[in-house]
This record gives C-alpha cells, sequence and structure tokens, in this order.
C-alpha cells in the first residue's frame, strides 16, 4: 500500500505536537480489556493415590476461536502429597528433584577484613510425583577485604529522604551503620550520614501559577507552569483526563484545553462487551452476524457527533477487531454493512473532529492505523467479489474502489475516481486528482503466479485525512487530498509507469513535493 500527498515548504512556521505514546511511539493504547473466561474448575483428584503426584484444574475462555480477544493460561497443575507411604512399585516411587544451577555469591558482607558471602540455588521439582532435592538451598563461604584501619565496619547506605523543600533549593539525608568495633575497640572512621542538595529550580512566582479552575463539571486543581494536572473523566466516561498548566508570551501562566484522550465513553465501552458477547457464541455464523449488528450500532453512536477523542482511537480498535473476526470467521458482510463500515470511517474524519483528533494523536497516531484498518477491511471485501467484479463506496469524506483481477488478465487501466458513475458526490465530481495505473503494471514472478489468481486492488481518496493526520516537521504542510492504493499480492512491473494528480487545497504555499509513503517498505 502507498499513500500519496503533497508537502509545500510554508515560511510560516507552524506549531505542531508529534504523537507519543506512554510506552512506545506509534503503539496503539485503546484500552481493550481482558478476555471473558469461565471460572476454574475444581482441582483434579491426585494422580497418585500415595507419595507426591499432581493436581489439574481448567478453564474455557468464552471468546470464539476467531476472535482476538483471548489470553492466559486455561490449564494449571501443582504438586499433591498423599501421607500413605507407596509399595516397592518403581512407577509410584518419588523421584529425587534437580538443582539448578547456584546463583553468583552475594557481595562481602564487611568492606573491610573478613565477613561472609552467600550463594543460593533452587530446586526443579517435577509435576510428575518428583520429591524435593537433597542437599543444602544455601551456602556460605568467608571472604577477605583489605585490613580495616583500626575501627569497625560500615553498613549499606539507606535510601534518600524526601526533599525538605519542593523548589528553591532543599536537601536530602542518608544514613548508614557502624556494625561492631575494630581490632583496636574503635568505631568506623568517616561519617554516617551524607547531605546534598535537591529541588534547586526556582519556586514559581504566582504570575507562574495555575489556580485552581472548575471547567465542564471538573475542578482542576493549582499548578505550577509545565506541570500535567490528571483528573477523573466526566461521569458519562471512564479512563483519566488530564491538563497542562502553560506560559503566554509574556510568562504567564494559564491552563491549556484538557485532554479527554484516554476518555472513553461508557457506550462505547458497552458497545466493546457487546463485541465479546458476539465472539464467545462460538460459531462462524453467528460471530459474523454479531460483527455486523457492532457495524451497526457504532455507525448509531458516530451519527449522534458526542464522543470524546478517546472515542475516537477506541473506535479504531472496534473497526480492527471486526474486520479480524470477520476474517477468522470467513464471514463476509452484507453491501449494506460494508457501506455502514466506510460511513462510520467518514464520520470519525469529518472537519469536526478535528481538535479531537489533535487530542487523541497526543496519546497513538489513530488516524493511521484507521487507515491500516481500512486497507484490512478493503481485502477481506475484494476477495469474495467476484472476477472483474468491482466495489464503489462514496460518502462525505472519502471515495474507495475496489476490483478483484485475474493475474493473467487485468481487463483494464486502472482510472481513479472515476467521475462520471452514479451516485459520486460533488466534491469528488469536481476533484481535479487522479489516479492512472496502466494495466501492464499488475505483473508478477512466474512462481508468484503460480501461487496466486487474483489481484485485489483497493484506492481510496481522503477528503480530510490531510488536516487530520499528524503533522509533518515545520515548515512543511500537507496541502492536498490524500491518495492511497493498496495492491495484493504486490506486483513487480519492470517499467512502474503510475501517474498521479493532485490539486493544492493550500494558497501561499511554494515548492510543492509529492510524497510517497509506502508502509510496507519500512
Amino acid at each position: 500500500m502507498f499513500n500519496l500527498y503533497n508537502f509545500d515548504d510554508d515560511e510560516q512556521k507552524v506549531k505542531t505536537q508529534r504523537p507519543r505514546s506512554a510506552d512506545q511511539p506509534g503503539v496503539f493504547q485503546a484500552q481493550t480489556g481482558d478476555p471473558a473466561a469461565e471460572e476454574w474448575s475444581q482441582w483434579s483428584v491426585c494422580s497418585l493415590t500415595c507419595g507426591q503426584g499432581w493436581q489439574v484444574r481448567t478453564r474455557s475462555c468464552v471468546s470464539s476461536p476467531y476472535g482476538t480477544l483471548c489470553s492466559g493460561p486455561l490449564r494449571e497443575t501443582r504438586l499433591c502429597n498423599n501421607t500413605a507411604t507407596c509399595p516397592g512399585e518403581p512407577q509410584h516411587q518419588a523421584v529425587e528433584g534437580q538443582w539448578l544451577d547456584w546463583a553468583s555469591w552475594s557481595r562481602c558482607s564487611v568492606s573491610c577484613g573478613t565477613g561472609t558471602q552467600q550463594r543460593q540455588r533452587r530446586c526443579s521439582v517435577s509435576v510428575h510425583g518428583w520429591a524435593e532435592c537433597k542437599g543444602p538451598h544455601s551456602e556460605t563461604r568467608e571472604c577477605t577485604n583489605r585490613p580495616c584501619d583500626g575501627g569497625g565496619n560500615w553498613g549499606a547506605w539507606n535510601q534518600w529522604s524526601l526533599c525538605s523543600k519542593t523548589c528553591d533549593s532543599g536537601w536530602q539525608r542518608r544514613f548508614r551503620m557502624c556494625e561492631g568495633t575494630g581490632i583496636q575497640n574503635y568505631p568506623c572512621d568517616g561519617s554516617g550520614e551524607e547531605v546534598r542538595s535537591c529541588n534547586d529550580k526556582k519556586c514559581p512566582a504566582p504570575h507562574e501559577i495555575c489556580k485552581d479552575e472548575y471547567q465542564g463539571l471538573m475542578t482542576w486543581k493549582r499548578a505550577s507552569a509545565g506541570e500535567t494536572v490528571y483528573n477523573k473523566c466526566p461521569s458519562n466516561a471512564t479512563g483519566s483526563a488530564s491538563r497542562r498548566c502553560l506560559l503566554d508570551a509574556n510568562g504567564v501562566a494559564y491552563w491549556g484545553p484538557p485532554s479527554f484522550a484516554r476518555c472513553i465513553s461508557l457506550e462505547y465501552r458497552y458497545l466493546h462487551l457487546s463485541l465479546r458477547e458476539h465472539l464467545a457464541k462460538g460459531q462462524r455464523t453467528l460471530a459474523g452476524e454479531g460483527m455486523s449488528q457492532i457495524v451497526r450500532s457504532l455507525l448509531e453512536l458516530m451519527s449522534r457527533h458526542s464522543y470524546y477523542s478517546g472515542d475516537l482511537l477506541f473506535s479504531v480498535e472496534i473497526l480492527r477487531n471486526v474486520t479480524d473476526t470477520f476474517k477468522r470467521a470467513t464471514y463476509i458482510p452484507a453491501p449494506d454493512d460494508v457501506q455502514k463500515f466506510f460511513q462510520i470511517v467518514s464520520l470519525m474524519l469529518d472537519m469536526d473532529n478535528l481538535q479531537k483528533w489533535e487530542d487523541a494523536h497526543q496519546v497513538s497516531p489513530g488516524a493511521m492505523l484507521l487507515m491500516r484498518v481500512v486497507e484490512d477491511f478493503i481485502h477481506l471485501i475484494g476477495e469474495a467479489q467476484k472476477p472483474f467484479q468491482s466495489f464503489l463506496a462514496v460518502t462525505t469524506n472519502l471515495i474507495i474502489n475496489i476490483q478483484r483481477e485475474p493475474v493473467s488478465a487485468v481487463s483494464s487501466d486502472i482510472n481513479f475516481p472515476m467521475k462520471g458513475r452514479r451516485g459520486m458526490k460533488d466534491w469528488a465530481r469536481s476533484a481535479e486528482d487522479k489516479l492512472f495505473i496502466p494495466k501492464e503494471v499488475f505483473s508478477l514472478s512466474s512462481d508468484e503466479s503460480d501461487e496466486a489468481s487474483y489481484f485485489v486492488i483497493g484506492a481510496i481518496l481522503y477528503r480530510t485525512l490531510g488536516f487530520i493526520l499528524p503533522p509533518p516537521k515545520d515548515p512543511l504542510v500537507i496541502s492536498s487530498k490524500i491518495l492511497s492504493v493498496t495492491v495484493r499480492p504486490l506486483p513487480k512491473p519492470t517499467e512502474p509507469v503510475v501517474v498521479v494528480e493532485l490539486a493544492p487545497l493550500l494558497n501561499g504555499t511554494s515548492q510543492p513535493q509529492c510524497v510517497v509513503w509506502d508502509h510496507t517498505n519500512p
């Protein structure tokens, strides 16, 4: 899959905020919860009636085998001991366990003179009736350091205390104990206390502090400039909201807008629970029909235009789960549900959500992840189409065309979008953007031709995605619509002549460049 858009240099500097993740950049963090699972069964009867045996208990995951939400062990084993002594039958005799390797020796107990070191080892006991290992679990030996200077030995330092002040330079202390006296009955040399400075930053002036503020049924507590304050999400959502205290050009503190990128509305939570219940039905047809119901319900929620930025990220995860379940269950949704799927994507990419996406991208690159989900869904639909059949979806914010062509004979060149087709939106009909792929491009090596019978070709024209994606580095801006093409299997043309025309959307830019982003070739 490759995506095309225009970059323009713009002398005007644009403040940008790059997406970041708390754990790893580019890693999605929507909270999906653990899969539903039945309670553990009772422990089985001990495997041996005498000596040492084992017991087993199991549980079942109620998720469908075609879902992606199951995790954790389904079987546990533990040892059991019977007080009765076994007769001399070899197969029921307890077998001695096996020692693992010794661990490294510990540090010497003293810093000077003669002390001791210890090391330990673990016993590996089999579940098949093996006994404990024979021998000691630990060993001790003497260790000799430099001679003590007539005094005792210092123990290890304890932890540093809390700082005495939160700003304007405070102090921390830590202590150590003198362990006994030396050969001449002298105490330890040196001090048993250390002091260091801490929190050297200057205390904020009154004008550099954001005061308590009540906004949107939430109270934001006083904070210094640069600090981020966390709060519970509103009562109709779960998760945590955050807000940062900022400084303006005059050095006066003010509250930035609250972030709801980690807030998920209860209705979206309930929809995810419903998704898990459909997976628990355990049958392909039922699971597939359940996913179609999830699509219809999600479209209804999105149509209300009342959700948090975290709901956008969570909806990307729901659509991914739906697509994966359709794929695993080999279930193809009805054409009406396919249209609803793309309508959801269009609603998510509406310009009214621009600020929500900017907020969400502080947590995860959700818009880019949504592009991957759309690509996977396109190939799911394309694989089910008949040869030479095409599918067109036209929405307010994107156009999708899907074709299935025989590898041996692609019927015609690819022209996208076809403005004269019925049902085309005005914005698409008047667009000057164009994609042309000659049919000669679709060629495979002889080995790949034997393995693959059809090409699935998907083309998407995104009307608003260029404004919604995380912005590039200054002074670059995305100044056109985004055109995305995905082909499986990937062709290997000898002369890949692909024509792309993208009309600029922004005035006052200079030095336009056509940028190709191929996420299949990192």
